[in-house]
């Protein structure tokens, strides 16, 4: 019983950052529902093994590999990658701004579509530490502990990926 409620106390904080991380890996609801459940079967089947204060980064390193394992089928089975539909309203990006005026919220959709679509074209690695630190808003050394990596490299990674984010972006934005 003790392990029942548990899981259920870890399914009820940490499903919506899994499946958020998955959606923002995938780009698709359905893809990142199943990675989802995936993560949270393996969480029931290490539970008793796991920490209970390093639930967080095991669940986030579970789902990243997760992401990459599915990422490399999609490859095997040379399916395309989805980069982003519009018609997916649960996807963290697309929600509309309430109290805005119907102009500004189509202004603000196009600059979530494009900043999507940039996040969408970093390398995994990068791509990952941008949506942990700038979207999940992680410390660095959470981040680093879920990656395996040391915090420089974070660090280094978010770098990198906020260049490439100005670089996707700047032809929508040009200066002066």
């Amino acid at each position: 019983m003790m392990k029942k409620t548990l899981f259920k106390k870890n399914v009820a904080q940490f499903k919506d950052l899994i499946y958020s991380q998955a959606y923002y890996f995938t780009g698709n609801s359905e893809d990142a529902a199943d990675i989802t459940q995936e993560v949270l079967l393996k969480l029931w089947n290490y539970l008793e093994r796991i920490q209970q204060n390093a639930v967080k980064s095991w669940l986030l390193k579970v789902t990243r590999n997760q992401c990459i394992d599915y990422s490399r089928r999609k490859r095997e089975l040379a399916v395309s990658f989805v980069a982003h539909n519009s018609e997916e309203n649960e996807y963290p990006l697309n929600r509309m701004d309430e109290g805005l005026n119907p102009e500004q919220n189509a202004i603000n959709q196009d600059l979530k579509d494009k900043i999507s679509f940039a996040i969408h074209k970093l390398p995994p690695k990068i791509k990952n530490v941008i949506i942990l630190r700038e979207i999940h808003d992680l410390k660095y050394e959470d981040i680093a502990s879920s990656m395996e990596i040391p915090t420089n490299s974070v660090k280094a990674y978010l770098h990198r990926g906020r260049k490439l984010l100005f670089k996707y972006l700047q032809p929508y934005y040009p200066q002066g």
